[in-house]
Protein backbone atom coordinates (compact mmCIF):
# COMPACT_ATOMS: atom_id res chain seq x y z
CA UNK A 1 0.00 0.00 0.00
CA UNK A 2 3.08 2.51 -0.09
CA UNK A 3 3.04 5.21 -2.99
CA UNK A 4 5.77 7.69 -3.88
CA UNK A 5 4.39 11.02 -3.45
CA UNK A 6 6.77 14.40 -4.09
CA UNK A 7 7.40 16.41 -1.54
CA UNK A 8 5.07 19.40 -2.26
CA UNK A 9 2.16 17.29 -2.16
CA UNK A 10 2.71 16.04 1.04
CA UNK A 11 0.24 16.89 3.98
CA UNK A 12 -0.55 16.36 7.42
CA UNK A 13 -1.61 12.90 8.52
CA UNK A 14 0.22 11.05 5.95
CA UNK A 15 2.73 7.95 7.22
CA UNK A 16 6.45 8.33 5.97
CA UNK A 17 7.51 5.13 5.50
CA UNK A 18 10.73 5.98 4.18
CA UNK A 19 12.73 8.94 2.91
CA UNK A 20 14.53 9.35 -0.82
CA UNK A 21 17.73 8.65 1.36
CA UNK A 22 19.45 7.05 4.32
CA UNK A 23 16.88 8.06 7.86
CA UNK A 24 20.08 8.59 9.94
CA UNK A 25 20.81 11.79 6.91
CA UNK A 26 17.43 13.26 8.60
CA UNK A 27 16.76 14.41 11.78
CA UNK A 28 14.02 12.13 12.29
CA UNK A 29 14.29 10.10 15.33
CA UNK A 30 11.71 7.30 13.71
CA UNK A 31 11.95 5.50 10.59
CA UNK A 32 8.61 5.72 9.71
CA UNK A 33 6.29 8.26 11.47
CA UNK A 34 3.13 10.28 10.68
CA UNK A 35 3.26 13.97 9.50
CA UNK A 36 1.59 15.83 12.89
CA UNK A 37 2.76 19.72 12.50
CA UNK A 38 3.60 22.20 9.51
CA UNK A 39 7.09 22.36 10.92
CA UNK A 40 7.44 18.98 10.43
CA UNK A 41 5.68 18.96 6.61
CA UNK A 42 8.22 21.99 6.25
CA UNK A 43 11.44 20.24 7.32
CA UNK A 44 10.15 16.82 4.85
CA UNK A 45 9.62 19.73 2.03
CA UNK A 46 13.22 20.61 2.29
CA UNK A 47 14.91 17.80 2.84
CA UNK A 48 13.14 15.25 0.20
CA UNK A 49 12.07 15.57 -3.18
CA UNK A 50 10.15 12.70 -2.69
CA UNK A 51 8.99 10.29 0.29
CA UNK A 52 7.05 6.99 0.83
CA UNK A 53 3.60 7.00 1.87
CA UNK A 54 1.59 4.04 3.49
CA UNK A 55 -1.87 5.40 3.74
CA UNK A 56 -3.30 2.18 5.16
CA UNK A 57 -1.12 4.27 8.41
CA UNK A 58 -2.34 6.84 7.66
CA UNK A 59 -4.86 9.44 9.57
CA UNK A 60 -7.43 11.95 8.98
CA UNK A 61 -8.03 13.03 5.21
CA UNK A 62 -4.46 11.43 4.44
CA UNK A 63 -5.77 8.24 5.30
CA UNK A 64 -7.96 7.83 2.26
CA UNK A 65 -7.24 7.22 -1.28
CA UNK A 66 -7.32 10.04 -3.65
CA UNK A 67 -10.74 8.97 -5.20
CA UNK A 68 -12.57 7.76 -1.70
CA UNK A 69 -15.10 10.96 -1.39
CA UNK A 70 -14.61 13.01 1.54
CA UNK A 71 -15.92 12.53 4.80
CA UNK A 72 -18.50 14.39 6.77
CA UNK A 73 -16.35 16.76 9.20
CA UNK A 74 -18.86 15.51 12.25
CA UNK A 75 -17.21 12.08 11.55
CA UNK A 76 -13.97 13.19 10.91
CA UNK A 77 -12.34 12.45 14.21
CA UNK A 78 -13.72 8.93 14.32
CA UNK A 79 -12.14 8.35 10.69
CA UNK A 80 -8.89 10.09 11.97
CA UNK A 81 -9.12 7.35 14.65
CA UNK A 82 -10.12 4.28 13.28
CA UNK A 83 -6.60 3.02 12.12
CA UNK A 84 -6.00 2.73 16.10
CA UNK A 85 -8.89 1.11 17.45
CA UNK A 86 -8.45 -2.11 19.30
CA UNK A 87 -11.22 -4.72 18.11
CA UNK A 88 -14.68 -4.11 18.18
CA UNK A 89 -15.29 -6.72 21.16
CA UNK A 90 -12.66 -4.74 23.21
CA UNK A 91 -14.09 -1.54 22.70
CA UNK A 92 -17.26 -2.49 23.92
CA UNK A 93 -15.77 -4.38 27.18
CA UNK A 94 -13.66 -1.70 28.62
CA UNK A 95 -11.27 -3.11 31.48
CA UNK A 96 -9.64 -1.38 34.54
CA UNK A 97 -5.85 -2.48 33.55
CA UNK A 98 -4.81 -1.48 37.09
CA UNK A 99 -7.73 -3.58 38.64
CA UNK A 100 -6.93 -6.72 36.85
CA UNK A 101 -3.45 -6.47 37.34
CA UNK A 102 -4.23 -6.42 40.92
CA UNK A 103 -6.62 -8.69 40.93
CA UNK A 104 -4.36 -11.32 38.95
CA UNK A 105 -1.77 -10.74 41.89
CA UNK A 106 -3.98 -11.68 44.40
CA UNK A 107 -5.16 -14.35 42.57
CA UNK A 108 -2.01 -15.64 42.58
CA UNK A 109 -1.13 -15.10 46.27
CA UNK A 110 -3.87 -17.08 46.81
CA UNK A 111 -5.37 -13.82 49.10
CA UNK A 112 -8.48 -12.92 46.53
CA UNK A 113 -11.09 -10.80 47.60
CA UNK A 114 -14.66 -12.15 46.10
CA UNK A 115 -14.83 -8.92 44.32
CA UNK A 116 -11.24 -9.59 42.67
CA UNK A 117 -11.64 -12.93 41.64
CA UNK A 118 -15.33 -12.02 40.01
CA UNK A 119 -13.24 -8.98 38.24
CA UNK A 120 -10.71 -11.37 37.02
CA UNK A 121 -13.02 -14.53 36.20
CA UNK A 122 -15.18 -11.69 34.28
CA UNK A 123 -12.35 -11.34 32.18
CA UNK A 124 -12.64 -15.26 31.19
CA UNK A 125 -15.29 -14.84 27.91
CA UNK A 126 -12.91 -12.37 26.83
CA UNK A 127 -10.41 -15.00 26.43
CA UNK A 128 -10.07 -16.47 23.41
CA UNK A 129 -9.91 -20.35 23.35
CA UNK A 130 -6.75 -21.17 21.57
CA UNK A 131 -5.59 -24.48 19.69
CA UNK A 132 -2.63 -26.45 21.72
CA UNK A 133 0.04 -25.16 20.50
CA UNK A 134 2.15 -27.94 21.61
CA UNK A 135 0.36 -29.93 18.39
CA UNK A 136 0.85 -27.24 15.83
CA UNK A 137 4.06 -25.92 15.36
CA UNK A 138 6.85 -28.34 17.20
CA UNK A 139 10.65 -26.76 17.32
CA UNK A 140 12.07 -29.52 15.23
CA UNK A 141 14.15 -31.58 17.68
CA UNK A 142 17.86 -32.65 16.78
CA UNK A 143 18.21 -35.94 17.40
CA UNK A 144 20.95 -37.10 20.38
CA UNK A 145 24.08 -38.44 18.11
CA UNK A 146 23.58 -35.29 15.73
CA UNK A 147 23.83 -33.05 19.20
CA UNK A 148 27.02 -34.12 20.71
CA UNK A 149 28.60 -34.34 17.06
CA UNK A 150 27.74 -30.65 16.54
CA UNK A 151 29.03 -29.89 19.81
CA UNK A 152 32.22 -31.65 19.35
CA UNK A 153 32.54 -29.35 15.96
CA UNK A 154 31.08 -26.03 17.04
CA UNK A 155 33.81 -24.56 19.12
CA UNK A 156 36.31 -25.25 16.13
CA UNK A 157 34.89 -23.49 13.38
CA UNK A 158 31.64 -22.04 12.06
CA UNK A 159 28.64 -24.26 10.91
CA UNK A 160 26.95 -22.12 9.30
CA UNK A 161 27.34 -19.30 6.63
CA UNK A 162 25.45 -15.98 6.84
CA UNK A 163 23.44 -17.55 3.37
CA UNK A 164 23.08 -20.95 4.66
CA UNK A 165 21.69 -18.78 8.41
CA UNK A 166 19.42 -16.69 6.16
CA UNK A 167 17.95 -19.72 4.16
CA UNK A 168 17.12 -21.34 7.12
CA UNK A 169 14.71 -18.21 8.61
CA UNK A 170 11.76 -19.88 7.41
CA UNK A 171 9.57 -17.26 6.59
CA UNK A 172 11.64 -14.41 6.60
CA UNK A 173 10.47 -12.05 3.79
CA UNK A 174 13.43 -10.12 2.37
CA UNK A 175 12.86 -6.94 0.11
CA UNK A 176 15.28 -5.42 -1.92
CA UNK A 177 16.82 -2.12 -1.85
CA UNK A 178 17.63 0.60 -4.22
CA UNK A 179 20.57 -0.60 -4.98
CA UNK A 180 18.55 -4.00 -6.22
CA UNK A 181 20.84 -5.94 -3.70
CA UNK A 182 18.67 -8.03 -0.81
CA UNK A 183 18.73 -6.18 2.34
CA UNK A 184 17.74 -8.67 5.17
CA UNK A 185 16.47 -6.27 7.47
CA UNK A 186 13.83 -4.46 5.19
CA UNK A 187 10.81 -4.69 3.80
CA UNK A 188 9.01 -5.48 6.95
CA UNK A 189 5.25 -6.04 7.24
CA UNK A 190 3.33 -3.86 9.70
CA UNK A 191 1.74 -6.33 11.94
CA UNK A 192 -1.14 -5.09 14.28
CA UNK A 193 -1.98 -6.89 17.77
CA UNK A 194 -5.30 -9.00 17.25
CA UNK A 195 -5.96 -9.18 20.77
CA UNK A 196 -6.65 -6.61 23.71
CA UNK A 197 -3.34 -6.06 25.74
CA UNK A 198 -6.04 -6.50 29.16
CA UNK A 199 -6.95 -10.08 27.31
CA UNK A 200 -3.70 -11.06 26.32
CA UNK A 201 -1.87 -10.72 30.09
CA UNK A 202 -4.72 -12.86 31.19
CA UNK A 203 -3.42 -15.30 28.53
CA UNK A 204 0.29 -14.96 29.29
CA UNK A 205 0.26 -14.73 32.64
CA UNK A 206 0.43 -18.66 32.91
CA UNK A 207 2.80 -19.23 30.75
CA UNK A 208 5.53 -16.84 32.05
CA UNK A 209 4.89 -18.30 35.56
CA UNK A 210 5.02 -21.94 33.84
CA UNK A 211 8.36 -20.70 32.44
CA UNK A 212 10.01 -19.70 35.12
CA UNK A 213 9.22 -22.36 37.39
CA UNK A 214 10.67 -25.05 34.67
CA UNK A 215 13.47 -22.92 34.78
CA UNK A 216 14.15 -23.14 38.15
CA UNK A 217 13.59 -27.15 37.68
CA UNK A 218 16.28 -26.97 34.66
CA UNK A 219 18.60 -25.16 36.99
CA UNK A 220 18.29 -28.11 39.49
CA UNK A 221 18.89 -30.42 37.30
CA UNK A 222 22.14 -28.98 35.63
CA UNK A 223 23.22 -28.44 39.85
CA UNK A 224 22.58 -32.34 40.27
CA UNK A 225 24.41 -33.40 36.44
CA UNK A 226 21.26 -34.52 35.76
CA UNK A 227 20.39 -34.09 31.33
CA UNK A 228 17.19 -31.59 31.58
CA UNK A 229 14.56 -31.90 30.03
CA UNK A 230 13.54 -29.61 27.79
CA UNK A 231 10.06 -30.86 26.49
CA UNK A 232 8.04 -29.15 28.33
CA UNK A 233 9.83 -25.62 28.31
CA UNK A 234 9.39 -25.78 24.32
CA UNK A 235 5.62 -26.45 24.52
CA UNK A 236 5.64 -23.12 26.44
CA UNK A 237 7.81 -21.23 24.50
CA UNK A 238 5.52 -22.70 21.06
CA UNK A 239 2.50 -20.96 23.10
CA UNK A 240 4.90 -17.56 23.42
CA UNK A 241 5.57 -17.43 20.02
CA UNK A 242 1.47 -17.30 19.46
CA UNK A 243 0.93 -14.70 22.19
CA UNK A 244 3.77 -12.82 20.77
CA UNK A 245 2.08 -12.87 17.21
CA UNK A 246 -1.53 -12.14 19.34
CA UNK A 247 -0.15 -8.97 21.20
CA UNK A 248 3.83 -8.64 21.94
CA UNK A 249 3.30 -5.64 24.36
CA UNK A 250 1.23 -8.95 26.98
CA UNK A 251 4.14 -11.06 26.83
CA UNK A 252 6.96 -8.33 26.91
CA UNK A 253 4.60 -6.23 29.79
CA UNK A 254 4.99 -9.57 32.24
CA UNK A 255 8.95 -10.16 31.46
CA UNK A 256 9.80 -6.81 32.01
CA UNK A 257 8.51 -6.46 35.73
CA UNK A 258 7.37 -9.53 36.98
CA UNK A 259 8.31 -10.12 40.43
CA UNK A 260 11.31 -12.69 40.86
CA UNK A 261 14.31 -12.82 43.58
CA UNK A 262 16.44 -14.46 40.87
CA UNK A 263 18.29 -11.98 38.82
CA UNK A 264 18.91 -15.36 35.97
CA UNK A 265 15.61 -16.62 35.15
CA UNK A 266 14.39 -12.94 35.15
CA UNK A 267 17.12 -12.23 32.34
CA UNK A 268 16.29 -15.44 30.72
CA UNK A 269 12.64 -14.48 30.24
CA UNK A 270 13.12 -11.10 29.22
CA UNK A 271 15.87 -12.05 26.79
CA UNK A 272 13.46 -14.54 25.58
CA UNK A 273 10.67 -12.64 24.93
CA UNK A 274 12.86 -9.66 23.08
CA UNK A 275 13.82 -12.50 20.81
CA UNK A 276 10.58 -13.31 19.71
CA UNK A 277 9.31 -10.25 19.59
CA UNK A 278 12.46 -9.10 17.38
CA UNK A 279 12.07 -12.10 15.28
CA UNK A 280 8.59 -11.49 14.82
CA UNK A 281 9.25 -7.65 13.73
CA UNK A 282 11.55 -8.76 11.42
CA UNK A 283 9.23 -11.12 9.48
CA UNK A 284 10.58 -14.35 10.70
CA UNK A 285 8.79 -17.64 10.82
CA UNK A 286 7.46 -19.44 13.48
CA UNK A 287 9.63 -21.98 13.75
CA UNK A 288 12.70 -19.47 13.72
CA UNK A 289 10.90 -17.35 16.25
CA UNK A 290 10.26 -20.20 18.47
CA UNK A 291 14.29 -21.50 18.22
CA UNK A 292 15.19 -18.06 18.94
CA UNK A 293 12.42 -18.17 22.14
CA UNK A 294 14.27 -21.51 23.49
CA UNK A 295 17.82 -20.22 22.74
CA UNK A 296 16.80 -16.69 24.77
CA UNK A 297 16.03 -18.98 28.04
CA UNK A 298 18.85 -21.21 27.51
CA UNK A 299 21.77 -19.82 26.49
CA UNK A 300 23.50 -18.79 29.39
CA UNK A 301 22.97 -22.53 31.40
CA UNK A 302 25.90 -22.83 31.36
CA UNK A 303 26.87 -20.10 33.95
CA UNK A 304 25.28 -22.64 36.67
CA UNK A 305 28.74 -24.34 36.25
CA UNK A 306 30.95 -21.56 37.28
CA UNK A 307 32.03 -20.34 41.01
CA UNK A 308 28.96 -18.06 42.73
CA UNK A 309 31.43 -16.03 43.26
CA UNK A 310 32.41 -14.92 39.84
CA UNK A 311 28.98 -14.47 38.86
CA UNK A 312 28.16 -12.23 41.94
CA UNK A 313 31.20 -10.10 41.88
CA UNK A 314 30.89 -6.27 41.98
CA UNK A 315 34.17 -5.10 40.71
CA UNK A 316 36.34 -5.36 37.44
CA UNK A 317 37.13 -8.80 36.25
CA UNK A 318 40.92 -10.01 36.01
CA UNK A 319 42.24 -11.98 33.24
CA UNK A 320 42.07 -15.14 34.44
CA UNK A 321 38.38 -14.30 35.44
CA UNK A 322 37.18 -13.46 31.85
CA UNK A 323 38.73 -16.80 30.97
CA UNK A 324 36.80 -18.45 33.20
CA UNK A 325 33.92 -16.64 32.75
CA UNK A 326 33.82 -16.97 28.72
CA UNK A 327 33.49 -21.05 29.45
CA UNK A 328 30.49 -20.64 30.21
CA UNK A 329 29.42 -20.94 26.32
CA UNK A 330 31.09 -24.60 26.50
CA UNK A 331 29.24 -25.90 29.43
CA UNK A 332 26.18 -24.60 28.14
CA UNK A 333 26.79 -26.56 24.66
CA UNK A 334 27.99 -29.61 26.58
CA UNK A 335 24.67 -29.59 28.73
CA UNK A 336 22.36 -28.83 25.81
CA UNK A 337 24.00 -31.01 23.62
CA UNK A 338 22.75 -33.77 26.16
CA UNK A 339 18.95 -32.53 26.41
CA UNK A 340 16.91 -34.69 24.56
CA UNK A 341 14.44 -32.50 22.08
CA UNK A 342 17.49 -29.51 21.25
CA UNK A 343 17.23 -28.06 17.82
CA UNK A 344 20.93 -27.09 15.50
CA UNK A 345 19.55 -23.86 15.32
CA UNK A 346 19.22 -23.09 19.19
CA UNK A 347 23.01 -24.72 19.01
CA UNK A 348 24.40 -22.63 16.46
CA UNK A 349 22.60 -19.57 18.65
CA UNK A 350 23.98 -20.58 21.63
CA UNK A 351 27.45 -21.07 20.69
CA UNK A 352 27.82 -17.28 19.20
CA UNK A 353 25.46 -14.87 20.74
CA UNK A 354 28.57 -13.06 22.82
CA UNK A 355 30.54 -13.00 18.99
CA UNK A 356 30.61 -9.73 17.69
CA UNK A 357 30.55 -7.98 13.88
CA UNK A 358 33.89 -7.07 14.52
CA UNK A 359 35.48 -9.99 15.34
CA UNK A 360 35.68 -8.68 19.47
CA UNK A 361 33.29 -11.70 20.32
CA UNK A 362 33.83 -14.98 21.95
CA UNK A 363 34.61 -17.92 21.71
CA UNK A 364 35.46 -17.69 17.81
CA UNK A 365 36.34 -14.63 16.69
CA UNK A 366 33.72 -14.48 14.23
CA UNK A 367 33.10 -11.55 12.25
CA UNK A 368 30.34 -10.25 9.86
CA UNK A 369 27.89 -12.58 8.44
CA UNK A 370 29.69 -15.34 9.79
CA UNK A 371 27.83 -14.65 13.20
CA UNK A 372 24.52 -15.12 11.34
CA UNK A 373 21.69 -13.27 12.04
CA UNK A 374 20.17 -15.63 14.56
CA UNK A 375 22.86 -14.98 16.65
CA UNK A 376 23.04 -11.44 16.52
CA UNK A 377 19.48 -10.80 17.08
CA UNK A 378 19.73 -12.90 20.56
CA UNK A 379 23.12 -11.14 21.39
CA UNK A 380 21.76 -7.66 21.19
CA UNK A 381 18.78 -8.48 23.01
CA UNK A 382 21.26 -10.38 25.18
CA UNK A 383 23.05 -6.84 25.72
CA UNK A 384 19.72 -4.68 26.15
CA UNK A 385 18.08 -6.96 28.81
CA UNK A 386 21.44 -6.46 30.82
CA UNK A 387 22.16 -3.35 30.57
CA UNK A 388 18.09 -2.42 31.56
CA UNK A 389 17.84 -4.72 34.69
CA UNK A 390 19.33 -4.62 38.01
CA UNK A 391 22.71 -7.04 38.42
CA UNK A 392 24.33 -8.32 41.06
CA UNK A 393 27.14 -5.95 39.86
CA UNK A 394 25.37 -3.21 38.65
CA UNK A 395 21.97 -0.97 38.28
CA UNK A 396 19.62 -1.00 35.73
CA UNK A 397 20.38 1.67 32.95
CA UNK A 398 17.56 3.91 31.33
CA UNK A 399 15.78 2.44 28.31
CA UNK A 400 17.06 5.38 26.38
CA UNK A 401 20.91 4.72 28.29
CA UNK A 402 20.91 1.47 26.97
CA UNK A 403 19.60 2.94 23.25
CA UNK A 404 22.42 4.73 23.21
CA UNK A 405 24.46 2.45 23.88
CA UNK A 406 23.63 -0.06 21.04
CA UNK A 407 23.74 2.75 19.14
CA UNK A 408 27.26 3.30 19.29
CA UNK A 409 27.61 -0.15 18.45
CA UNK A 410 26.30 0.53 14.83
CA UNK A 411 29.17 -1.42 12.66
CA UNK A 412 30.81 -2.56 15.64
CA UNK A 413 29.93 -4.48 17.63
CA UNK A 414 26.52 -5.21 15.49
CA UNK A 415 25.59 -4.78 12.23
CA UNK A 416 23.95 -1.42 11.31
CA UNK A 417 20.63 -2.45 10.24
CA UNK A 418 20.30 -4.41 12.71
CA UNK A 419 20.71 -2.33 15.51
CA UNK A 420 18.53 0.35 13.76
CA UNK A 421 15.83 -2.11 13.66
CA UNK A 422 15.68 -2.96 17.05
CA UNK A 423 14.96 0.59 18.01
CA UNK A 424 12.31 0.39 15.92
CA UNK A 425 10.69 -2.36 17.17
CA UNK A 426 10.98 -1.35 21.35
CA UNK A 427 10.35 2.31 20.34
CA UNK A 428 11.62 5.07 22.22
CA UNK A 429 10.13 4.01 25.40
CA UNK A 430 9.40 0.55 25.47
CA UNK A 431 6.87 -1.22 27.69
CA UNK A 432 7.75 -1.02 31.40
CA UNK A 433 10.03 2.66 31.42
CA UNK A 434 9.31 5.16 33.82
CA UNK A 435 8.04 8.66 31.74
CA UNK A 436 7.40 11.78 33.02
CA UNK A 437 4.07 13.77 31.42
CA UNK A 438 3.65 17.46 30.57
CA UNK A 439 1.36 17.36 33.72
CA UNK A 440 3.43 16.64 36.04
CA UNK A 441 3.07 13.22 36.44
CA UNK A 442 4.83 10.37 36.63
CA UNK A 443 3.47 6.86 34.59
CA UNK A 444 4.66 3.70 33.42
CA UNK A 445 4.68 2.51 29.29
CA UNK A 446 2.36 -0.44 29.21
CA UNK A 447 1.99 -0.68 25.54
CA UNK A 448 3.40 0.94 21.97
CA UNK A 449 1.30 2.57 19.42
CA UNK A 450 2.94 1.22 16.72
CA UNK A 451 1.50 3.78 14.40
CA UNK A 452 2.83 7.05 16.40
CA UNK A 453 5.70 5.84 18.56
CA UNK A 454 5.91 8.75 20.81
CA UNK A 455 2.47 8.01 21.83
CA UNK A 456 2.27 4.85 23.71
CA UNK A 457 -0.60 3.92 26.59
CA UNK A 458 0.65 5.11 29.98
CA UNK A 459 -0.34 4.18 33.37
CA UNK A 460 -0.47 7.02 35.47
CA UNK A 461 1.70 6.26 38.51
CA UNK A 462 2.00 9.28 40.63
CA UNK A 463 0.35 12.56 40.44
CA UNK A 464 1.70 15.92 39.94
CA UNK A 465 2.72 16.12 43.43
CA UNK A 466 4.65 12.95 42.58
CA UNK A 467 2.16 11.12 45.48
CA UNK A 468 1.43 7.64 44.42
CA UNK A 469 -1.65 7.28 43.06
CA UNK A 470 -3.88 4.95 44.84
CA UNK A 471 -5.77 4.10 41.70
CA UNK A 472 -4.18 4.26 38.72
CA UNK A 473 -5.53 4.91 35.47
CA UNK A 474 -4.33 4.40 31.94
CA UNK A 475 -4.22 6.64 29.53
CA UNK A 476 -3.45 6.38 25.69
CA UNK A 477 -1.51 9.44 24.50
CA UNK A 478 -2.96 9.01 20.96
CA UNK A 479 -6.50 10.63 21.18
CA UNK A 480 -4.79 13.75 22.90
CA UNK A 481 -6.95 14.13 26.26
CA UNK A 482 -6.41 17.26 27.49
CA UNK A 483 -4.24 18.07 31.20
CA UNK A 484 -5.70 20.35 33.74
CA UNK A 485 -4.34 23.60 31.96
CA UNK A 486 -5.84 22.14 28.20
CA UNK A 487 -3.02 20.74 26.54
CA UNK A 488 -3.09 17.68 24.92
CA UNK A 489 -0.63 15.05 27.47
CA UNK A 490 2.65 13.95 26.05
CA UNK A 491 5.80 12.37 27.18
CA UNK A 492 8.14 15.25 28.37
CA UNK A 493 11.14 12.82 28.90
CA UNK A 494 12.07 9.12 30.33
CA UNK A 495 12.99 8.59 33.92
CA UNK A 496 15.51 6.31 35.25
CA UNK A 497 14.21 2.67 36.60
CA UNK A 498 13.11 3.81 40.72
CA UNK A 499 13.04 7.67 39.92
CA UNK A 500 10.82 8.84 42.55
CA UNK A 501 10.95 5.66 44.11
CA UNK A 502 8.54 4.13 42.32
CA UNK A 503 9.00 0.28 41.73
CA UNK A 504 6.30 -0.53 38.67
CA UNK A 505 6.71 -4.29 39.61
CA UNK A 506 6.53 -4.03 43.51
CA UNK A 507 3.05 -2.36 43.26
CA UNK A 508 1.79 -3.85 39.84
CA UNK A 509 2.54 -7.39 39.10
CA UNK A 510 2.24 -11.14 40.88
Amino acid sequence: MKEIVAAPDLRIGMFVAELDRPWLESPFLMQGFVIEDEETLAQLRELCRFVHVDRTRSVGDAWRAEDAPRLDPRRERSATLGAFQAPAEARRRPVDFFGLLRSLRSMGKGSASAGEVAQAQAMKPLVHVYPDAVGQRRLSPLGEAEAANYAARAMGQPLITGEESRRRNVGFRPRLDRAGAADTLTGLTYLEPTVALEEEIVTALPLVNRAHGLLAQIALDVQRSLNPDLERLRGVVSEMVLSVARNPDALLWLARLKQTDQYSYAHSLDVSAHVMIFGRYLGLGDESIGHLGMAGMLQDVGKLKLPPALLQKSGPLSPREHEIFRSHVDFSLQILSKSSGVSLSMLEIVTRHHERCDGSGYPLGLKGEQVGLMAEITGLCDTYCAMTRERPYGEAASAQVALDALRAQRGVGFSESTVDQFVQCIGLYPVGTLVELNSGEVAVVVAQNRIRRLKPRVMILLGPDKQPNAYPHTLDLLYEQPTATGQPYAIVRALPPGAHGVDASEFYLT
